[in-house]
């Protein structure tokens, strides 16, 4: 009897180890996955015809204390003048898989106010989708949006 118990008792012990094991390397996985730190590629399509529309942006975002920031950086080139647009993201949220952030910018062309751009989409690994929405001098526009992290 006494073999039989300890046999019953090990069993269990080993079963218990192996579920608390199991369950911080999922939540470890977790983490990991939802975790957007990194460098991200974007890019932008129209919603009608699902084309790339402008020119590829980096993305670059810290998640440090529950709380993200980063910069989003892109070109702009209009009668053969380039200009570099480095961002801060501000408006930041990060809930499960959402994420969402605001970029403000001065206009491509001319003067006039900032473009606002209201970024949300959902983490599937290493792909951000979602929905981008550009505010400029009382005209919305909007268009779907994709990041791809960059493997560093």
């Amino acid at each position: 009897m006494k073999l039989r118990s300890r046999i019953w008792l090990a069993t269990a012990a080993l079963t218990a180890a192996t579920v608390v094991w199991s369950l911080n390397e999922g939540m470890a996985a977790d983490k990991a996955a939802l975790d957007p730190t990194g460098t991200w590629k974007v890019t932008t399509f129209n919603p009608q015809t699902n084309r790339k529309s402008g020119s590829e942006e980096t993305l670059k975002i810290k998640l440090e204390g529950g709380k993200l920031s980063g910069t989003i950086t892109h070109r702009s080139n209009v009668n053969g003048n380039e200009r570099i647009f480095e961002s801060p993201i501000t408006e930041t949220k990060l809930q499960g898989g959402d994420i969402a952030f605001t970029v403000s910018h001065p206009p491509h062309v001319g003067k006039g106010p900032d473009v606002t751009m209201s970024f949300k989409g959902k983490i599937s690994g290493d792909v951000i989708k979602g929905k981008l929405e550009s505010e400029w001098s009382g005209t919305t526009f909007a268009r779907n949006w994709e990041a791809k992290r960059v493997k560093e």
